[in-house]
C-alpha cells in the first residue's frame, strides 16, 4: 500500500472508499486504484495545508485556540 508523508499507510478499506466517492460524487465512469490513491493524497494535501492555516489563525489571534484533547475524549 501506499504511505503518505505523515507515516499513514492507505488502506484497502480507504481505496474501497476512495472508489465509490469516484463513482458516485465525482461521476467518474471507471475509477482505478491509482485514481483513488491520487484521490486520497489530494486530500491529504488539503487537509494538511488547511491544519496549518488554522495554526496560524491561533496564533495570530485570529480564532480562539481548539483544544481538541477534551473533544476527542467525549
Amino acid at each position: 500500500m501506499t504511505k503518505l508523508s505523515n507515516g499513514y499507510q492507505i488502506t484497502q478499506a480507504d481505496v474501497d472508499s476512495a472508489i465509490k466517492y469516484l463513482k458516485f460524487v465525482d461521476k467518474v465512469k471507471n475509477p482505478t486504484r491509482e485514481d483513488a490513491i491520487k484521490l486520497l493524497e489530494k486530500k491529504y494535501t488539503l487537509i494538511h495545508l488547511a491544519a496549518h492555516k488554522i495554526v496560524e489563525d491561533e496564533q495570530s489571534g485570529k480564532i480562539k485556540k481548539v483544544n481538541l484533547k477534551n473533544k476527542l475524549k467525549r
